[in-house]
């Protein structure tokens, strides 16, 4: 046991239990930090590698998405109920932006309906001309221009 300071009147047993408490609270505090840091090297190292897979296969299409499952992954392997609350927030917004495009649910071209539609239109034109032709078989062959080379 460590003697008591000098001057001090308190009970000796009040000094022991106050540093068996500062070294309980020491040893609790160390423990915490070495589950944040066990927990935050575990998300790194989740994050690290499903992004070397996502780069390796191809999966995701940008950079910034490769990132972003790479950090939901991470973030799944350290805290995995953080994880689950951001895929659910992440899908909740992308039915919010999906709902209020007001565009075609058909129509996958953002912005550049009218030219895919009008290409379409041609194609189908020169596809009917083409079968005409050859059930016909005795009007002049359909002129070449336009066609895929």
């Amino acid at each position: 046991m460590l003697p008591a300071k000098t001057g001090d009147s308190r009970d000796p047993s009040v000094i022991r239990v106050e540093r068996e408490l500062l070294r309980l609270e020491a040893l609790a505090s160390r423990k915490r930090y070495r589950i944040a840091i066990l927990r935050a090297l575990r998300g790194f190292v989740g994050a690290g590698g499903a992004l070397a897979t996502m780069l390796k296969l191809k999966i995701a299409g940008s950079l910034v998405l490769k990132i972003g499952l790479a950090v939901i992954v991470g973030l799944g392997f350290a805290w995995p109920l953080y994880a689950f609350a951001a895929v659910i927030l992440g899908f909740a917004i992308l039915s919010i932006l999906d709902s209020n495009s007001g565009s075609d649910p058909n129509c996958d071209c953002p912005g550049d309906c009218e030219r895919k539609e009008s290409r379409r239109a041609r194609l189908d034109r020169m596809i009917e001309q083409r079968k005409t032709w050859l059930v016909a078989n005795a009007a002049p062959q359909p002129p070449n221009a336009g066609v895929a080379r």
